[in-house]
């Protein structure tokens, strides 16, 4: 006998909460609400104790909203009860199947408890980080967020300029993440001001503010955009029609690349944090030794798996990962090149994804993987996929099994060894060699 005990967590509201008896999949009692405090938890525990039998475990499934999730999975599992939390994937098609047009709080508390019941494959148990590690998980989930806003705004930056000059950009390529690219958007976005310069003072301009020397010709064509761009907006000016003011436009330009370069500041400080923290808890760099991770996917890695000794097999490794096609076919027939899943963790198959991109340019053996799924028609990002599959994710499931045993006995931390086809140990650059040799010329359509 078992209860289930199934949470759908509330951010501004009371926690709705079903329990099921495991062995009649049916519902005890009325659900119930509590809140995320003293007086709460000790009300969640009454209503379970009410229906439990003699020594009848407890498990428990929670939903993950935000970080409010936090509070409860840990108040729950200092408690020495083994909390849940499936898949979003899971927990909406499951509701869907049995409430297709109903959507509430007690309904989802229901679906919850249900996962666990029939789909424990997808239901995770939940891993807390502490000390060094929890840590490094906020390092990491800061580091991507600061990115993502570099992301996004560098993104606004070019609607600006394509606003009021849509040729700079093209001009400028990469030129416009220099100093003096920058420098150019803070003073001369507005094209009129570019050419009132001249071509010999803005060259003049770039040599001042850009550390290498200055193509003439780089010059030229943004000379030459700001140029098309006054002759662009001239029948424009003329009928008064301009849909923008260049003063305003100019100082949100400004006002986003100081927030630009303030993030780009707040990156590089978390990066070296995350360094430094890195080299405390691989002090002989085990992890960076896999080929396509350094330091920053190393603990995006790390900060994923957390504790690699809740996953007992490779198999469930690879189903937290989810990185994985999906499946569609009956009797013999299989439909291949189906999207891969939705399943499990995001973070997880992102970082997953960038190691590959750059293992299979190093490790020999990937590289034969990547090059036959090529050959076989598959295009760039699913032969990527299918390396992070078959050949990353054991290497790293692997090596950290290895080295969690090494932790244990203080013994000797594993390093991965490179080798050739042959399976003879070779050096990393001797593996990048045969690579460049063998693959170094192809092409794919």
């Amino acid at each position: 006998m078992a209860l289930i005990v199934g949470i759908d967590l509330g951010r501004k509201s009371a926690h709705d909460t079903t329990i099921l008896r495991r062995e009649t999949a049916r519902q005890v009692g009325k659900g119930f609400r509590f809140t995320s405090t003293v007086e709460g938890m000790e009300r969640l525990w009454k209503r379970i104790e009410a229906v439990r039998e003699k020594d009848e475990p407890v498990e428990f499934v929670i939903d993950s909203p935000g970080r409010a999730w936090i509070p409860v999975a840990s108040a729950l599992k200092a408690r020495g009860v083994p909390v849940y939390r499936p898949s979003v994937y899971r927990i909406n098609h499951l509701r869907k199947a049995g409430h297709k047009k109903n959507k509430t709080n007690r309904i989802d508390a229901l679906t919850l408890a249900r996962c666990l019941l029939n789909y424990p494959e997808d239901t995770e148990e939940v891993f807390l980080p502490a000390g060094d590690q929890a840590r490094l998980d906020q390092l990491v989930r800061q580091r991507d967020r600061v990115a993502d806003a570099i992301r996004r705004q560098k993104q606004r930056i070019q609607d600006l300029c394509e606003a009021i000059n849509p040729g700079l950009l093209p001009a400028m390529g990469d030129f416009n993440d220099t100093q003096a690219g920058r420098a150019f958007l803070r003073t001369y976005l507005d094209p009129r001001k570019g050419i009132k310069l001249g071509k010999k003072r803005l060259f003049r301009f770039f040599q001042k503010h850009y550390r290498l020397d200055m193509e003439l010709d780089k010059s030229d064509a943004i000379f030459a955009a700001c140029k098309d761009a006054v002759e662009w907006y001239r029948p424009v000016r003329e009928a008064g029609l301009i849909p923008f003011d260049e003063t305003l436009l100019q100082e949100q330009m400004n006002w986003e690349l100081d927030q630009l370069e303030w993030e780009e500041t707040r990156k590089k400080d978390l990066e070296a944090q995350i360094r430094k923290l890195n080299k405390k808890l691989d002090p002989q760099g085990s992890v960076i030794s896999l080929p396509g991770i350094a330091d920053i996917i190393g603990a995006g890695v790390r900060a994923c798996i957390g504790d690699i000794d809740r996953f007992d097999s490779l198999n469930k490794h690879r189903g937290y990962a989810g990185f994985y096609p999906s499946s569609k076919g009956t009797g013999d027939h299989r439909v291949s090149g189906v999207p891969i899943s939705k399943m499990s963790s995001n973070r997880y198959k992102h970082y997953l994804y960038l190691a590959a991109e750059n293992a299979y340019k190093w490790d020999v053996e990937m590289a034969a993987f990547y090059h036959r799924r090529r050959q076989a028609g598959h295009k760039h990002t699913q032969a990527v996929c299918a390396v992070a599959n078959a050949k990353l994710l054991p290497r790293i499931h692997h090596l950290m099994k290895k080295l969690k045993e090494a932790e244990r006995t203080n013994a000797q931390r594993p390093h991965y060894v490179f080798r050739d086809l042959s399976g003879n140990p070779i050096s990393k650059s001797e593996a990048k060699a045969i690579i460049q040799a063998k693959w170094g010329d192809v092409t794919y359509s």
